[in-house]
């Protein structure tokens, strides 16, 4: 119960993102409706990824997990280069650095080490919190306001986590306790 209470409190605070979207009937819902797509994909893929992580560890699921996309993507890179060619400018090479190393090698071997110890949903809720770090990442780097709706649904969704995260004990009155 603690776990689906948790999670439904964390999805309340997703769903407060959403409101300034519902409210707007002429907003166009392309980008909410693939950032949900991509949502149950990636709960998908994190229980995959705890099936593998039984015979591998969590370095292994993702280098396999990352050479076998580089595989599939071939071709997209193949027209990519074809249309545009490569750019070689040195902030570009130091962002996709950065992104492979730390958003991607670092951050799935952590993440499916996660999942090694812990139950997918535990970890799957740590998920609630990119919005956050994100928010945060854009105010303080790209001058991005943060709205009064942001901060609702960022007390819900890290409630929610807590609550999930939490070690909640029974307490036993004297009168409840079973005689030895």
């Amino acid at each position: 119960m603690q776990r689906y209470g948790a999670a439904l409190l964390a999805l309340s605070g997703v769903f407060v993102l959403f409101l300034p979207v519902l409210r707007h009937t002429g907003s166009v819902w392309i980008g909410e409706v693939l950032a949900l797509a991509a949502s149950v994909l990636w709960t998908h893929f994190g229980r995959e990824c705890r099936a593998l992580g039984a015979d591998l560890s969590g370095a292994e699921v993702s280098a396999q997990t990352m050479w076998r996309a580089g595989v599939w993507m071939m071709p997209v890179a193949g027209v990519e280069l074809w249309q545009g060619g490569l750019v070689w400018r040195t902030e570009i090479v130091l962002i996709q650095l950065y992104c492979v190393v730390f958003g991607g090698v670092v951050a799935f071997a952590i993440w499916n080490n996660g999942l090694r110890h812990w139950p997918t949903s535990r970890v799957l809720l740590f998920n609630n919190l990119i919005p956050l770090s994100t928010a945060t990442w854009a105010h303080f780097c790209l001058g991005e306001p943060m709205t009064p709706t942001f901060w609702v649904a960022m007390a819900l969704i890290v409630g929610g986590v807590g609550i999930g995260q939490a070690k909640w004990q029974r307490t036993l009155s004297p009168s409840t306790v079973p005689p030895e």
